[in-house]
């Protein structure tokens, strides 16, 4: 296993992944993913030449729309917001995710990291998996009026 930075010859898997969670993170196409290639902390884990997942966290300095983002940089100066962190359905339950989210722990230089996970519908392995890494709930937030997200810091 290894995991390094994500690069435009990763894109088709990425989106691969992607799709496959669209129920959780929305669609993002090629282009965005290509937008943010050059942030500091978007990895691939390649297993074999074959990527099995990638993690996205942007700083609070980046320009991104994202509602979300945007509740955590209405609240917080410094912070690495995970957008996305997806791991292949095959590939589940071998620590792959938590291996990416050590690898940012590693270099965030004692930046918070922030993320969100939906309430409703309820996402009770991301949940799970959040908590045990020692995320703590800093609220709720509802960007559309119907999804519910908790929202998650840990310093």
């Amino acid at each position: 296993m290894m995991i390094r930075a994500a690069g435009k010859k990763d894109l088709s898997a990425i989106i691969r992944l992607d799709k496959c969670e669209a129920g959780w993170v929305g669609v993002k196409d090629n282009a965005f993913f290509e937008t943010y290639l050059n942030i500091p902390f978007f990895y691939v884990i390649e297993e074999q030449g074959n990527i099995s997942g990638f993690l996205m966290a942007m700083s609070q300095s980046c320009d991104y729309d994202s509602k979300n983002f945007l509740w955590f940089k209405d609240r917080y100066k410094r912070f690495y917001y995970v957008d996305r962190v997806i791991i292949d359905h095959k590939e589940r339950g071998k620590g792959l995710g938590t291996a990416l989210y050590f690898e940012l722990l590693k270099n965030r230089n004692s930046v918070p990291v922030v993320a969100e996970v939906s309430l409703d519908p309820l996402n009770a392995t991301s949940i799970s998996f959040h908590e045990k890494l020692g995320f703590k709930e800093v609220g709720t937030f509802s960007a559309d009026g119907k999804r519910i997200c908790r929202m998650y810091k840990l310093d």
